[in-house]
């Protein structure tokens, strides 16, 4: 029943479309694989994890919204894996992992579209294996091959901490404490052993495994020309709009929302498992040490979530998971005291049932996720009411995906195919849809609409359209985001004290009409194909 529920949410995975964040992935990822480097060539300023991610999935499976959910899908599928083997070791049970693997899948699902296919989200698996192979212990720890798979086991928990890192830096922070266990159990292992194996050989390899993906990382942007600009964007760019809402003084403050809205905001399954895993007697004599090394993995995730002060429900995206995997051990322990009385398992299955249906993962979305997996069915059975039902699912706050599809469908009319067009706004989702390459490295504007930034964006966007020449123009109306860009200025009203990108589109463009939020521009000599 478990695993086909998996099955179940996988799928509605898979079908899942861009949100804002996924538009700008897939748009570097696919420059990436035209041999166009990050930051230098395609500008965002999330570090440079995420962009592997989205680049392997298109080479994979093509350049098709459905390609980083099947990557997803396969990762969250091998979670389920993970936890089977750490609920093994530290509860003495598959089924509790098996438990744990379906509450995170479900809460992951259940964020739906935009909060997922974040880099918390390919975090979150990475983490999962990193505390798989950070526990694990040979059979025969005193032979030579059984050291050597330890060794090994330590520097692959080194790198996939690596990897959770260059997704998003905080997330890596686990290595820590996973380092001190594997210290902490060496240390108290029968094995005949020295001060410096006990301490000095699980540092080295978790150390030498971590350098792997961070000098992989560095030699890319290296061999690319791109390194000045990748660390230009990640300490200088980032760390000022990290300041619009974070302030040293109210960390702690910071700090608890961010642990209460991770215990309470998302499911109901969670809080009430960690109750129970921490309440109930043990089931195994290293259980504890299994719950004390997830939170304090989990700890660090939530430290990076007070550190960026934005709150966003993807900030969470690693937590989860990892918390359900405790909620999971938490019912099985349950489980196991009341299944042995009269209908104590069917309480239990009750139980579970009341926390899911009380507290959903889909948050700041008009529709619940049961009806929205409801629309998702209707579309599958008729694929001909396909742009209402995705319109419906897939715009959200000042995203208006139909507006979006809209604006690509001219562009793809209007334009030949592989020119560049531009797109003055938000939505960099429309250069994938469109299938058309950006004018500029800057896919949307936010370098150009604050305040310690502008000056030099706005001169190298000029440079860059007027060497590629964009042969359309488009700009968005309504795209306020001030924990961005720093103030309520739209793109249309930036545009207004934007006197060289004014120019430019009054000396080289013409108006060719309006789609709902976008004013539309053809290059002039480029005729319309007819009135929109």
């Amino acid at each position: 029943m478990a695993l086909a529920s998996v099955a179940f949410l996988l799928t509605h995975l898979i079908a899942f479309q861009y949100g804002r964040d996924q538009g700008i992935y897939a748009v570097v990822a696919q420059r990436m694989l035209e041999g166009v480097p990050p930051y230098r060539g395609t500008w965002d300023f999330k570090p440079p994890g995420i962009f592997f991610v989205y680049a392997l999935a298109q080479a994979l499976f093509g350049p098709h919204m459905y390609a980083v959910r099947i990557l997803e899908a396969a990762g969250l599928a091998s979670l389920v894996a993970a936890f089977v083997l750490l609920s093994r070791r530290h509860v003495g049970s598959a089924r509790a992992g098996i438990i744990g693997g379906t509450f995170a899948v479900l809460i992951h699902v259940q964020l739906e579209f935009w909060q997922t296919g974040q880099p918390s989200s390919f975090a979150a698996i990475a983490l999962a294996w990193a505390l798989v192979c950070a526990t694990y212990e040979p059979e025969a720890p005193d032979t030579p091959y059984c050291r050597r798979k330890q060794i090994a086991a330590w520097f692959g928990a080194g790198m996939l901490y690596a990897v959770a890192a260059v997704l998003k830096p905080p997330l890596g922070g686990g290595i820590v404490a996973s380092l001190a266990v594997a210290i902490h159990r060496q240390q108290r292992s029968s094995v005949s052993q020295t001060r410096w194996y006990s301490l000095g050989i699980p540092t080295l390899a978790f150390a030498g495994g971590a350098l792997v993906p961070l000098v992989s990382v560095a030699a890319y942007f290296v061999a690319t020309d791109a390194w000045r600009d990748c660390l230009e964007t990640l300490f200088v760019f980032t760390p000022q709009y990290t300041a619009l809402s974070f302030h040293p003084e109210r960390f702690g403050s910071l700090l608890l929302r961010a642990v209460d809205e991770w215990a309470f905001a998302f499911s109901a399954l969670n809080p009430v498992g960690l109750a129970l895993v921490t309440g109930l007697p043990a089931l195994h004599g290293r259980e504890r040490e299994g719950i004390l090394h997830v939170l304090s993995v989990v700890g660090f995730i939530l430290v990076g979530v007070a550190l960026q002060a934005k709150f966003f429900p993807y900030h969470y995206g690693a937590a989860l998971p990892l918390t359900a995997l405790l909620a999971g051990w938490g019912l099985w322990k349950l489980w196991l005291l009341l299944g042995v009385r009269p209908h104590g398992a069917v309480l239990v299955a009750l139980l579970v049932c009341l926390l899911v249906g009380s507290r959903a993962a889909t948050i700041e979305l008009d529709d619940s996720f049961w009806t929205r997996c409801q629309m998702r069915h209707r579309l599958w059975l008729d694929p001909s009411i396909g742009p209402e039902i995705n319109d419906r699912l897939y715009s959200m706050a000042d995203v208006d995906a139909g507006a979006n599809r809209l604006v690509s469908q001219w562009l793809s009319v209007h334009t030949p195919p592989g020119s560049p067009v531009f797109v003055w706004g938000f939505e960099p989702v429309v250069y994938a849809l469109a299938q058309r390459p950006p004018g500029s490295r800057y896919i949307y504007n936010a370098p150009q609409r604050v305040k310690w930034a502008d000056q030099h964006a706005r001169q190298v966007l000029i440079d860059d359209l007027q060497q590629s020449r964009p042969k359309a123009i488009v700009v968005e109306h309504g795209d306020h985001l001030p924990w961005v860009t720093g103030n309520k200025l739209d793109s249309a009203a930036t545009l207004q004290e934007f006197a060289a990108l004014q120019a430019l589109i009054r000396d080289a463009y013409e108006p060719a009409g309006k789609i709902r939020r976008f004013d539309l521009y053809l290059r002039k000599g480029v005729k319309p194909a007819g009135q929109q």
